[in-house]
This record gives C-alpha cells, sequence and structure tokens, in this order.
C-alpha cells in the first residue's frame, strides 16, 4: 500500500494524482447507497416475507444498532491512532460478506428471523467503524469551507441513499428482495475500490493513547457549552426520529396503507429527496451565520411536520409530510456536523465525531424498541405524533437551558 505522492491543493497527499476528494465523495456515495437499499431490505422482509409484527420489526432495528453503542467510541479512538485509509479498506471488504449471505438465504427460500437478526449485528459493527473514521477525514481531504465539505458530503450520502431508495423501487416488480442485498454487495465492493485511490492518512500528530483515550472525547464534548447541546439533541434525534424512521413509518405504509416494498421505497425517497432540495440549496448562498439557531428552527419544522402524519388522508399526504421532515432535516444535519467539525481539534476528530454519530444512531435502540411497544399500544399514527411531540420538548429544553440559540460561525473561517 506505498504510494508515490504528489501534493493537492488542499495540501493532502494524493495516490495516482486523483484528488482525494474523489474517492472520499465515492466511498459515502456507494456506503449510503447500500445503506438505502438496506432501509427498504430489512422491514421488506421481517413484514412482508416473514409475516412478522412490529416488535419483530423493532428488535430487527435494535439489532442494526445496538452493536454501534458498543463499538463507536472504541472505533474513534481507532480512527484517530491508525491509518483511516486501512480501516476504511477493511470496513468495506468485511461488509460486503453479510449481504451476499442473506441474499443466498433469500433467495433459496430458507430465510429464518433469526438470520435477519445476525445481519443486522454484523453490518451495525461495521458501520460503527466506518462513521468516525470517515467524519474525521473530511477535514484532511478537504479545502477551503468546511461548510462547504460538509455540505458536500451529505449531498453525496442523501443522494445515494436515493438512489438505492430508487433501486429497490425499481427492483420490487421484477425480483424478490434478494435482488437488494446483491446490490447492496456489489456497492459495497465498488467502494472499496474507490478507497484504493485514497493516500495514506497517518494519525494527526498530538494524539497520545495516554491523553485518556475515548474518555478524552468525552471530556472535550462535555466540557464545551457549544458541542453539548449539539450532541444532546443528536441523542433526542435518536430516541424519537429514528424510531419514526425506523418502525412508525414502514408501519403506516404497510398497516394503514396497504403498501409493500414499492411503497416503502416511495416514502424514503421522499424523505432523503427532501433532505438533498434543502442541501443543495444552502451551496448555493453564504455559509450559515447563526448556526445553532438554524438548526433549532430545523428541528421545530421536522416536529411540526410529523405531528400532522395523524391527519394525512392518503398515503400521498405521509410522502408529502416525509418530504417536508426532510427539508428541515437537510438543514439540522449541516449545521450539526459543521459545528462538531469546526469546534472538535484536530487529534481528538475522531473520538469527538464518534460521540455525535454514538448520540445519533446509538440512541436508535432506545428509540426503535420504544415506538415498537407504544405502536403495539396505541398504534403507528399516535406514535408518531408522541415521539414528535416529545422531541418538540427537548428542543424547548435546550433552547431554554443552553447557548445552542447562540452558536455563531467564526469569523476566522474561509467562505
Amino acid at each position: 500500500m506505498s504510494s508515490n505522492p504528489m501534493q493537492t491543493q488542499a495540501g493532502t497527499a494524493s495516490r495516482w494524482g486523483v484528488n482525494p476528494m474523489i474517492p472520499y465523495l465515492g466511498g459515502i456515495a456507494t456506503w449510503f447507497a447500500a445503506n438505502g437499499l438496506q432501509f427498504v431490505m430489512v422491514p421488506t422482509l421481517v413484514i412482508i416475507t416473514l409475516g412478522g409484527t412490529a416488535g419483530d420489526l423493532a428488535a430487527a432495528q435494535v439489532a442494526l444498532a445496538v452493536p454501534q453503542v458498543f463499538l463507536m467510541m472504541f472505533a474513534g479512538s481507532l480512527a484517530d491512532k491508525s491509518d483511516s485509509r486501512t480501516i476504511l479498506l477493511w470496513v468495506n471488504m468485511l461488509a460486503a460478506i453479510p449481504p451476499i449471505a442473506l441474499g443466498w438465504l433469500t433467495y433459496s427460500g430458507a430465510l429464518a428471523y433469526w438470520h435477519i437478526i445476525v445481519f443486522g449485528l454484523l453490518m451495525s459493527a461495521a458501520f460503527a467503524f466506518m462513521v468516525p473514521t470517515r467524519d474525521a477525514l473530511l477535514s484532511r481531504v478537504a479545502s477551503g469551507n468546511i461548510q462547504s465539505a460538509v455540505m458536500m458530503a451529505l449531498i453525496a450520502q442523501f443522494a445515494a441513499q436515493l438512489l438505492g431508495y430508487i433501486l429497490a423501487g425499481a427492483a420490487a416488480p421484477l425480483a424478490g428482495p434478494w435482488a437488494l442485498l446483491a446490490m447492496q454487495s456489489i456497492a459495497l465492493i465498488i467502494g472499496f475500490l474507490l478507497t484504493l485511490a485514497l493516500p495514506d492518512f497517518p494519525p494527526v500528530e498530538g494524539h497520545e493513547e495516554e491523553n485518556g483515550g475515548w474518555r478524552a472525547g468525552f471530556s472535550i464534548v462535555w466540557n464545551s457549552p457549544v458541542m453539548r447541546p449539539v450532541i444532546l439533541s443528536s441523542v433526542g434525534t435518536g430516541v424519537f426520529f429514528i424510531g419514526i424512521f425506523m418502525v412508525t413509518l414502514p408501519l403506516i405504509v404497510t398497516q394503514i396503507f396497504g403498501g409493500g416494498q414499492l411503497e416503502i421505497s416511495m416514502l424514503n425517497l421522499s424523505f432523503w429527496g427532501g433532505t438533498i432540495i434543502s442541501t443543495v440549496g444552502m451551496m448555493f448562498r453564504r455559509p450559515v451565520e447563526r448556526r445553532g439557531r438554524a438548526m433549532m428552527m430545523a428541528l421545530i419544522v421536522g416536529c411540526a411536520a410529523l405531528m400532522l402524519v395523524p391527519l394525512a388522508p392518503n398515503f400521498i399526504g405521509v410522502c408529502a409530510i416525509a418530504g417536508i421532515w426532510g427539508l428541515a432535516a437537510g438543514v439540522n444535519m449541516t449545521m450539526a456536523r459543521t459545528i462538531v467539525q469546526v469546534e472538535a481539534p484536530a487529534e481528538a476528530r475522531g473520538r469527538v465525531l464518534a460521540f455525535y454519530s454514538l448520540g445519533f444512531m446509538g440512541s436508535a435502540p432506545v428509540g426503535a424498541t420504544l415506538s415498537g411497544i407504544v405502536t403495539e399500544l396505541v398504534g403507528p399514527l399516535m406514535t408518531t405524533f408522541l415521539c414528535a411531540a416529545s422531541m418538540l420538548v427537548l428542543v424547548t429544553a435546550l433552547i431554554a437551558t443552553t447557548p445552542v440559540w447562540q452558536i455563531m460561525r467564526h469569523e476566522h473561517e474561509p467562505l
């Protein structure tokens, strides 16, 4: 894996004369195209193929999130002290194996519920190592305005997930769920090949194992009046919003409106289409000055939209609400990631960003479990309303008790 590097404009060594930002964005795109396929595939297998219940779907979604809780901080510390390219290569290669195995079991008619649980655990473990490594690498491959780099990465992520939903919807009338798993494994293999074009990224000078490891990352986040409310809002998003996305909305599609794989794809397409529109729109304006205010207002709009789901007259109405939610989510994610990228010290960026991701995705098991339990009691429509209302309470508390409303863009940041 040695290279003969030459310098790019960003000051980062390139491999084979390729700007590192290109394979970096390509790796994000392939990973999240696979993730988009997975978002449709898991509910399809549990609810439609196996005839599972809301509790079964919730448990499967929990399996897709639990390993992150235990591995994310270790992975963030590993990202700070290891070559990032090597980690990404291994993760892409190993992550391609579970969808190949599950695809064969589905195609051969031997699929059992526990196979989906094992698949979820393995893919969640891969996700735990991918996310902090990839996020910490962004500031090293980017040049210029960090908010623009964050938006480019998010657009690659959202567009790729959108492609995954489109492919899942297109495959619905042509082949069974096994086709989604085949496409997922192909995407991850392509990601491995793109990652080969990245240069080596050794640890940033200043990382020392005796500095507390992941505990130092926690201390940095918790002692920062800027990052702490951002992380707390990401925890709330994981508990109240991701449960809606993973459990209640797919159940609304299948149980309330009688939809299937195609309709689940359309719903996801509506949400991620909204995120792409808002993120691309932000690319064509100056960097946002009042980042904390924009983040909080986006969360409030998302809560208000989701509280209207029980009033939706039909499936198209739910898709429209999901689109509005997506527009707000694009603003929220851009602001939150930009704030953390800017505030995190370079030598601990992997651990700090791992905390951000852990707050967002690590709390998803709680959200999925909570949504599944409440849905069994009051149904998916009322559960969506209650989760959105609870998130609105949290947002109001953060605005009232923390300086999040006053978080601003730094004057020294390039335009």
